[in-house]
């Protein structure tokens, strides 16, 4: 069984996805992955207007419902230590040239800090801009091998859809 990390932006694709009750299915019935949070993702998910309805359904409840039915209770805590990796993920990132500020990406660097500290099997986003740019993956790379810690695998939502099947 997979553990896996889903980044925020995954939520809002799931919601939206046509295929939304056979990915639910896959992973509460078919138990082929654990999927687990953070406080981070859940307030982020928090911060959507709740005025915004998608298809007749409140989408921040909408959000919030699948996040606590998917992490059950495997929320993940983001301690010093995790903020410590970020920052190390982040000074590597800015001497490789990376672009995004701290406030841009930090958010993403706490979501692969965790799951490396936890030693999650996969992440799985579809932020190619700033967690998934080839500079953050590089970071993460070098930072984790200096401290032995191992490199969760990187999934975009589609990637996460054919693991399930």
């Amino acid at each position: 069984m997979k553990r896996i990390m889903l980044d925020t932006n995954i939520y809002g694709l799931i919601v939206v996805d046509k295929d939304r009750d056979e990915v639910r299915d896959s992973v509460e019935k078919k138990k082929i992955v654990i999927v687990y949070g953070t406080q981070l993702i859940r307030k982020e998910l928090r911060d959507t207007p709740k005025n915004i309805r998608v298809k007749g359904v409140n989408l921040r409840n909408d959000l919030l419902s699948i996040y606590d039915e998917f992490t059950k209770n495997h929320i993940l805590t983001l301690n010093i230590n995790a903020e410590n990796l970020a920052d190390s993920y982040f000074n590597v990132y800015k001497e490789l040239g990376g672009y995004a500020s701290k406030d841009e990406i930090m958010k993403d660097f706490c979501i692969v800090a965790c799951a490396s500290l936890n030693s999650l099997d996969i992440v799985v986003s579809n932020d190619n801009k700033t967690m998934l740019s080839e500079k953050a993956i590089k970071s993460y790379k070098i930072v984790n091998q200096i401290k032995k810690l191992k490199l969760p695998r990187f999934l975009n939502y589609e990637e996460f859809k054919k693991e399930l099947k």
